[in-house]
């Protein structure tokens, strides 16, 4: 069976959350790199999942991601 999400419009997909290390994984960062870059305000705000759990959009770190390399640029 195909997966799922492969077949979602991209639009879709951007609002797919990802918990920390998924998120930090996306940016290409160790977990414990992540959240130094959370607590600095480095990377895009998460929203709140639970009383102790956050989440990050994926079209958020796509965003962050493009322009990050148009500043290194």
């Amino acid at each position: 069976m195909t997966n799922v999400l492969e077949q979602l419009p991209t639009e879709i997909a951007r609002h797919r959350v990802l918990n920390s290390a998924d998120a930090a994984k996306f940016y290409g960062v160790s977990l414990p790199q992540w959240r130094l870059l959370y607590r600095r305000k480095a990377v895009p705000a998460p929203i709140k999942l639970s009383e102790r759990r956050y989440g990050w959009r994926v079209g958020d770190l796509i965003d962050a991601l493009e322009a990050r390399a148009q500043q290194a640029a």
